[in-house]
C-alpha cells in the first residue's frame, strides 16, 4: 500500500502525463491545474496553481493554492533518488575526407566561402543518405569528438554525431599576416563564422567562433526563457578564450532571436567590452558577404558598435526599448512565493534591494525562502556572499526549506537520505557560494567580480551580500557616508550592467525603543549612511513581532516593482520555512 506522500506523487505524475502542456516531459516551467485541490474549488475552477518545473532528470511541483509540493524522477517511480554516475569517456569520431568537387563544396562556394577556409576551420564536405552535407567538427586534444551536420540542398536540416557544449571553430593563424589583437568574434551560426574568416583570410588573423546551438527559440518578455539557459554552457566551458580580451564582437543575426542572443551573451561576458555588428540591412554575416563584398564585412566587424551603457544620448538611441515599453507595458517581476509579500514587491533583475532588521529577526532566512521559491518555481539561479554562514551549514538551511523537513536528528521526522541527495543536487544546480571562510576581508570589487564569473558560469540572476559590515572598506574616504554611497553606486551599476538583482543586507543602529518595544527600523536607521535609503530601488525590513514576522517595504522607487506597506508571515524553526500568516476569524457579535 502506498504512503500518502507516494500516492500524492503518483497522482501528480498521472496528471502531468495527461496534461497536453506537460505530457511529453519537455524541459521548461509550466502552470497547470492541480489534481489535489481542483475538484474541491468552488471559485476560479479554471485556475492553474500547480507550478511544474521539468529538467533533464527531475520534475519539481508546487501548488500555490493548496501547498502540495515535491520532486520525483522523470523516469517512473514515486520517489526521487539521485544516482551518481561517472561521466562516460568520449569516443573519437571518424571524419570522412573533404570532397572538394562535390555538390556540398559547390554549395559552399555559392555562399562566397572557399573550401580552403572551410577545411582550415574544421569542416568536412561529403554526402550522407545521397544528400550533400557539411560537417562542423568539434575537437579535443586534436581529436574529433562531435560533428554537427547540415544539409547543403536547401532543406536546412541539422543533426549531431555526439553533442558538444563548446564554441565551434578551429583557429589557424597565417604568420605572414597581422593579427587583430585582443579581439574575439562570436557568431550565431557556423556559416557566419566561415564568412568572416573568408573576408579576413588575406588581410589579417582574427579569432572567430560560432555558438554551437544558434539563438534561443523561446523568448519571454524580450528575454530568453528560463528553459533556454542551459544552452549557454559553452561560455563557461570556453571561458579561457575570453580571458584578457578587450573586445568581444557579437555577430548575431539581425532579427529578434539574434538580438536576444546578443543581449544574453553581453550580460554574461561584461557589456563594457562587447560590441554589436551592423549588417547594413542584411540578415547576417554570410548574407552581407554574398550581397556585398569581403571588404564590407571586414569594415563592419572592425567597426562594430559598443553595446549601450550609461552615457549621454537622446531618446532615439533607446527607440527599440522605448517602443517595447509602449507595446508590452512596464517590466514584470516574478513572485516571491508569498501572495501577501507579492503585494509589496516582486523579484526583478536590474535592481538593488536593501534589507535591514534587528539581529535574530530573520532577514537571512527570509531571503533564503524567497530565493528558493524563485529557484523552484522559475528556475532562477543565485549567488550568495554570506559571511556569517559556512556554505555547508547554509546548504543545510536551504535543504530544510526545500524539503520542509529538518536535516538533523531530533524530535521531528528528518529528511530521508534520498531527500537529502535530491536537495543537494538541487542546490548544486541553482546556487553558488562565495567562500571567504579561509580568512581575509573581501572588497566590494572582488564580490562583484566573483558574481560576474557566476553569471558567466550559470547565468545567475540574484546576488546576496549578507551583511554589509563584513565588506572591507577603503580608508581613502574622509567620511564613512561617502564610502557607503560609492559602494552602493558600484552595486547599482553592476545590477544594471549584468541584469541581476542584488539583495544587500545591512544592520541598523542600536535598537530604538518606543512604548516599551523595539521600533520598526527603516533605511534611515541603517548604520553608517543615509545612502542605504537613497541609493536602493527597494527597501525592506524584517521585523519579528508578536507571533508573526512582519515584512515592511519602506522604499519603492518604481511603482510596478514595489509599493509601500507591510505583510505578515509565520516562521517554522523546525524547517526554516516562512508561510502566510493565518487570519483569525472574528465571530463575536459586535452589534450591541
Amino acid at each position: 500500500m502506498l504512503s500518502q506522500e507516494q500516492q500524492e506523487k503518483t497522482d501528480v505524475r498521472k496528471h502531468i502525463q495527461s496534461n497536453p502542456k506537460t505530457n511529453n516531459y519537455a524541459h521548461g516551467q509550466y502552470k497547470i491545474t492541480c489534481p489535489n485541490c481542483q475538484r474541491e474549488r468552488t471559485k476560479n475552477k479554471g485556475d492553474t496553481p500547480l507550478s511544474v518545473n521539468i529538467n533533464s532528470e527531475t520534475i519539481v511541483y508546487h501548488c500555490h493554492h493548496c501547498g502540495i509540493e515535491g520532486a520525483m524522477s522523470k523516469s517512473q517511480g514515486a520517489t526521487m533518488k539521485v544516482v551518481k554516475t561517472e561521466p562516460k569517456p568520449v569516443k573519437e569520431i571518424s571524419i570522412p575526407p573533404i570532397d572538394k568537387k562535390g555538390k556540398a563544396s559547390q554549395w559552399l562556394k555559392d555562399r562566397g566561402i572557399s573550401v580552403e577556409v572551410a577545411e582550415m576551420s574544421g569542416c568536412t564536405l561529403t554526402e550522407k543518405n545521397k544528400k550533400p552535407v557539411i560537417g562542423f567538427t568539434f575537437e579535443e586534444d586534436s581529436k574529433a569528438i562531435a560533428v554537427k551536420w547540415r544539409t547543403c540542398n536547401g532543406e536546412k536540416s541539422y543533426w549531431w554525431d555526439n553533442n558538444a557544449t563548446k564554441l565551434w571553430g578551429r583557429q589557424v593563424h597565417n604568420d605572414s599576416l597581422p593579427t587583430v589583437e585582443s579581439t574575439i568574434v562570436i557568431t550565431e551560426g557556423e556559416l557566419d563564422m566561415l564568412a568572416i574568416k573568408e573576408a579576413f583570410k588575406d588581410h589579417a588573423n582574427i579569432d572567430v567562433y560560432s555558438v554551437p546551438n544558434g539563438a534561443p527559440n523561446k523568448i519571454t518578455e524580450n528575454k530568453i526563457d528560463i528553459s533556454e539557459e542551459g544552452r549557454f554552457k559553452y561560455i563557461w566551458e570556453d571561458r579561457h578564450l575570453f580571458e584578457g580580451v578587450d573586445r568581444v564582437v557579437l555577430a548575431t543575426d539581425d532579427d529578434k532571436n539574434g538580438e536576444i542572443l546578443a543581449s544574453e551573451l553581453s550580460r554574461r561576458l561584461n557589456k563594457a567590452r562587447c560590441y554589436i555588428v551592423d549588417y547594413k540591412g542584411h540578415k547576417d554575416a554570410n548574407e552581407l558577404l554574398v550581397e556585398s563584398d569581403a571588404e564590407t564585412v571586414r569594415h563592419q566587424v572592425l567597426n562594430a558598435e559598443p553595446v549601450p551603457l550609461h552615457g549621454l544620448n537622446n531618446i532615439d538611441f533607446y527607440a527599440d526599448e522605448f517602443q517595447s515599453l509602449y507595446d508590452q507595458g512596464h517590466p514584470k517581476g516574478i513572485s516571491t512565493g508569498f501572495d501577501s509579500v507579492d503585494k509589496l514587491f516582486s523579484l526583478q533583475t536590474g535592481y538593488l534591494t536593501v534589507v535591514t532588521g534587528y539581529p535574530g529577526d530573520g532577514k537571512s532566512i527570509f531571503l533564503d525562502n524567497i530565493i528558493m521559491n524563485a529557484c523552484k518555481n522559475y528556475g532562477w539561479k543565485a549567488t550568495y556572499c554570506s559571511f556569517e554562514k559556512p556554505p555547508t551549514l547554509h546548504a543545510v538551511q536551504l535543504a530544510q526549506i526545500l524539503t520542509s523537513k529538518p536535516f538533523f536528528e531530533g524530535n521531528n521526522k528528518r529528511m530521508t537520505q534520498e531527500e537529502k541527495d535530491y536537495a543537494q543536487k538541487f542546490i548544486n544546480d541553482h546556487i553558488l557560494f562565495q567562500d571567504y571562510q579561509d580568512g581575509g576581508m573581501p572588497t566590494i570589487e572582488s564580490i562583484l567580480e566573483k558574481n560576474a564569473q557566476s553569471i558567466m558560469r550559470t547565468g545567475s540572476r540574484i546576488l546576496v551580500i549578507d551583511p554589509f559590515n563584513f565588506v572591507q572598506t577603503n580608508d581613502k574616504y574622509a567620511l564613512e557616508t561617502d564610502m557607503v554611497s560609492d559602494m552602493l553606486t558600484k552595486v547599482q551599476l553592476h545590477c544594471k550592467q549584468y541584469d541581476c538583482l542584488c539583495f544587500f543586507v545591512a544592520h541598523p543602529t542600536k535598537p530604538q525603543m518606543r512604548d516599551g518595544k523595539k521600533n520598526v527600523v527603516t533605511g534611515v536607521d541603517v548604520a553608517k549612511s543615509m545612502a542605504f535609503f537613497s541609493k536602493c530601488d527597494t527597501g525592506l525590513t524584517v521585523y519579528r513581532g508578536q507571533g508573526t514576522v512582519e515584512i515592511h517595504c519602506w522604499k519603492a522607487r518604481w511603482q510596478w516593482q514595489s509599493s509601500l506597506g507591510v505583510a505578515s508571515l509565520t516562521f517554522n524553526p523546525v524547517n526554516n520555512r516562512y508561510a502566510e500568516a493565518q487570519q483569525i476569524k472574528d465571530d463575536y457579535d459586535w452589534e450591541f
